[in-house]
């Protein structure tokens, strides 16, 4: 269950385990600098200041079609909240390191920390906050499909990488009184029925 703060606990729990890979190895914590050097920015935003190193860009939410037809939840005064919208979340993931070499390890200590830690269930604390268990996957695209990003931000292509993070369930502020329909049935009536002589 979670309200509409749930693309941003996702993002911050996303950085928070990049941050809390990178800090526990001197050299790569050295590369990044803090917490804030992995920036929600889009690449283009993200090169404009130096101290940004780790673009980890939201760039398409797309609902889950396999989920959309979910039923509503009862409430425990009998009411139902309807159906939530279940999103799927698309990161580029994008190294801004000073040098090449510098480059290729934050990457790849980023690829590795997702692939070792592919589910995750971030909170924000709060008791009708967002509890959600996330399952982040290393998303496929053609170096085509990636190119037509970067070319949507009028920028020269760089290394990066796509991520797919799965599910995330933003609930319905809609409230309904009514219960669903649960079964309907028709009842038979042999008068209304015709024989049909062959």
């Amino acid at each position: 269950m979670s309200g509409f703060r749930v693309l941003s606990v996702a993002s911050d729990g996303l950085r928070r385990l990049l941050w809390n890979s990178f800090a526990g190895d001197p050299a790569l914590a050295e590369l990044l600098g803090t917490e804030e050097g992995i920036v929600f920015e889009n690449p283009t935003e993200t090169a404009k200041d130096s101290s940004r190193r780790l673009s980890l860009w939201l760039y398409h939410v797309a609902e889950d079609e396999h989920l959309k037809n979910t039923p509503a939840v009862r409430l425990a005064d009998g009411t139902f909240r309807m159906t939530p919208l279940v999103l799927d979340l698309y990161y580029l993931l994008t190294p801004f390191a000073l040098s090449g070499v510098a480059g290729h390890l934050m990457l790849g200590r980023a690829m590795q920390t997702f692939h070792d830690t592919s589910t995750v269930r971030v909170t924000d604390g709060r008791p009708d906050g967002v509890n959600e268990e996330l399952r982040i996957t290393l998303y496929r695209r053609s170096l085509d499909e990636i190119s037509q990003v970067w070319q949507a931000l009028r920028e020269p292509y760089r290394l990066s990488v796509c991520y797919q993070v799965k599910v995330t369930r933003l609930d319905s502020g809609r409230i309904d009184g009514s219960a669903p329909v649960i079964e309907v049935s028709a009842e038979w009536e042999p008068d209304l029925v015709r024989s049909v002589s062959p």
